[in-house]
């Protein structure tokens, strides 16, 4: 009997990895789907802070040409202040206001001539963003197609595969079921493993934790003496011998 529930188990566990194969292949399509429109969100996020900074930029330069045209109109006020007084000194005090007034609108200017550098220069990320934009939105649309077209595929294969592994499992009692399935979510599919020879050592190892196990499962599995399962101490993997 052991000898039977062995390959059945084998022929369970080559049915339960190509199912689980199958379900991850359809899983990372649509995580990869969801990866590129996190991309794009993040990408829209990043050009809508490009933009709030185009406005920053426009706003300091539009309040810097109210501070030049507040400052040419005091020009204006203090030369006609210039043109009632008498009083040379005062006049002259008047004119240092003009130039110093002056040698502000030529600084303010040219600070405001580097904004409008810096707002052309924003204005250039945004347009290359967007145009990055439209290319990952185009190609999401067509991963989206592709995983479309390829869903009724794969989720075929999905079912056909599930119903072979029910069928398997239907020839096990449901407790060896059970067992297998206990490990087999543990250990991501493989619960089962061959016992290995290691010629150099003379020891047997468990194929899937590479760890030492008794010459008598060795002994128990090689005479079909047992009709129950024989697992690795270590691992908990049901044990068979190599082909």
């Amino acid at each position: 009997m052991a000898q039977t529930v062995l390959g059945t188990l084998r022929e369970l566990q080559e049915a339960d990895l190509r199912l689980r194969a199958l379900e991850q292949k359809k899983a990372a399509h649509d995580r990869s789907a969801k990866v590129m429109a996190s991309q794009i969100e993040q990408h829209k996020r990043e050009i809508e802070a490009l933009r709030q900074k185009e406005k920053k930029a426009r706003r300091v330069a539009d309040e810097k040409e109210l501070e030049v045209r507040s400052k040419r109109d005091e020009i204006a006020r203090l030369r006609q202040q210039q043109m009632q007084v008498k009083d040379n000194r005062q006049y002259q005090a008047l004119q240092n206001e003009i130039k110093f007034a002056e040698l502000s609108i030529s600084k303010i200017e040219d600070d405001i001539l580097n904004d409008y550098a810096d707002i052309e220069a924003v204005q250039g990320q945004v347009q290359a963003a967007q145009a990055e934009l439209a290319r990952q939105e185009q190609a999401l649309a067509a991963l989206r197609v592709e995983i479309e077209g390829r869903k009724a595929e794969v989720d075929a294969e999905i079912e056909a595969s599930r119903r072979r592994r029910e069928d398997i499992a239907s020839q096990l009692p449901p407790k060896i079921v059970a067992q297998f399935q206990r490990i087999a979510d543990r250990l991501d599919g493989e619960a089962l493993a061959p016992v290995i020879r290691d010629e150099e050592e003379d020891d047997f190892i468990c194929g899937g934790c590479h760890m030492t196990v008794t010459q008598n499962t060795y002994v128990v599995l090689a005479g079909h003496s047992s009709d129950r399962l024989v697992t690795c101490p270590n691992c908990t993997r049901i044990l068979h011998l190599e082909d």
